[in-house]
């Protein structure tokens, strides 16, 4: 069973936010639920709310994050290319 809700959220992130799962090949509503999922299992938000979270959770300089985060979407847009990505069904 499913549920229908509704916030308000400023229209710049939403349409970022949408870009973002675009670019991973989700839906806007599966990253929701995949984030429900993760905040329900660990009881909490699935991370530490920062303005720089590499930088003080992991210790590296936010360029070697970045650095990192193109290699991942390049990883994800190969994995993608392939059909090795498997479909979010809303569970974990």
């Amino acid at each position: 069973m499913t549920e229908q809700v509704r916030w308000r959220i400023d229209k710049r992130l939403v349409a970022e936010a949408e870009a973002v799962c675009r670019r991973l090949g989700i839906s806007p509503t599966a990253a929701v639920s995949m984030f429900f999922a993760q905040m329900v299992k660990v009881g909490g938000l699935p991370f530490r709310p920062s303005e720089f979270p590499a930088l003080d959770e992991y210790g590296v300089p936010l360029h070697q994050a970045e650095a990192a985060e193109t290699e991942a979407m390049a990883e994800i847009d190969v994995a993608r290319k392939a059909g090795r990505l498997v479909p979010f069904t809303g569970k974990l």
